[in-house]
């Protein structure tokens, strides 16, 4: 019952239920309905005692930990707390990459609590020092990439023709900018270095990356699993699905793989939350190859989400 009430999303009926705190699952369930109901500070109160007391629910407390912190802003302590863990002399795998990610994470969203966006201003010259690679700084680079909205492109086209061919650019970014050139029709070849993949394109003759022909398709097999069972976790699928489709474009999604990609998204976000599930079951689930599934696995590792 009470597993059925958080499936649910019925917190507060889990909640009523959940009373018998020696018991560490119930310390474990009571932090995901205090979190799925935004009480942090009440999570807060409880987490400090669970962590304490947890063994066999220690990582999935840890991680709720992490995600309260993250919401009241207690970025440092949250900082603290991912490096205490990783210094430790044996982490599971999975949790070991769950903390460098929520790691990064923090430290961005620390950066952004303390950086006045609204106030930060560039000039004509400052874009093409960025576009040139001069500023590093990936939140500079994405508010840099915000203001060239309003601006004819045109006039930047040699600095994004170097951008898009640096190694070090971010490729979310050098998708946005091809986005840019989409909409405003420029007719011209442009060479893309995404890691190992090196693409010629003509934004003119292109569809922006949600617009690719695959995506609906992606989105259907992963609704048609995940929906109904998990509304949650579809929800985080396309999440994922969209930065992933940002991360490797112009690269598109052949159909042949389509249900390969949606099973390893799958597979990956469940893995990522410990719910039970098989590769086996992914791959006839989704009607998938496991080969080809574990290939976009490992491609995932890379993505910072």
């Amino acid at each position: 019952m009470i597993n059925e009430y958080i499936e649910n999303q019925e917190y507060q009926k889990a909640l009523k239920l959940l009373t018998d705190l020696e018991d560490e699952n119930v310390r474990l369930q009571r932090l995901i309905c205090l979190v799925g109901l935004n009480e942090y500070n009440q999570a807060l109160q409880e987490a400090i005692i669970a962590k304490v007391k947890a063994e066999q629910s220690y990582y999935e407390v840890v991680g709720l930990y992490l995600t309260i912190l993250k919401e009241l802003e207690q970025y440092d302590e949250a900082i603290d707390m991912v490096i205490e863990e990783l210094s430790m002399p044996y982490i599971p795998n999975n949790y070991e990459m769950m903390f460098n990610e929520v790691y990064d994470q923090l430290l961005l969203a620390k950066h952004e609590s303390e950086f006045d966006y609204n106030n930060q201003t560039f000039n004509l010259e400052d874009i093409e020092a960025i576009l040139m690679g001069r500023n590093t700084n990936s939140d500079v680079i994405y508010l840099a990439i915000n203001q060239m909205q309003s601006l004819n492109i045109r006039r930047l086209l040699p600095y994004i023709h170097a951008f898009l061919k640096n190694e070090q650019a971010p490729s979310f970014a050098k998708s946005l900018i091809i986005e840019m050139l989409i909409e405003q029709v420029i007719d011209e070849e442009f060479l893309v270095v995404k890691g190992y993949h090196e693409e010629y394109i003509n934004p003119s003759l292109m569809n922006p990356v949600l617009e690719q022909l695959s995506v609906d398709r992606i989105v259907a097999a992963l609704s048609e699993n995940m929906e109904d069972e998990n509304p949650s976790l579809f929800d985080q699928a396309l999440q994922f699905l969209t930065v992933y489709l940002y991360e490797i474009f112009p690269e598109t999604i052949e159909d042949d793989q389509v249900n390969n990609l949606a099973g390893a998204i799958h597979y990956y976000l469940a893995t990522l939350q410990n719910i039970d599930i098989s590769l086996e079951e992914i791959e006839l689930d989704y009607y998938g190859d496991e080969a080809q599934i574990q290939e976009y696995l490992e491609n995932f590792k890379a993505i910072e989400y």
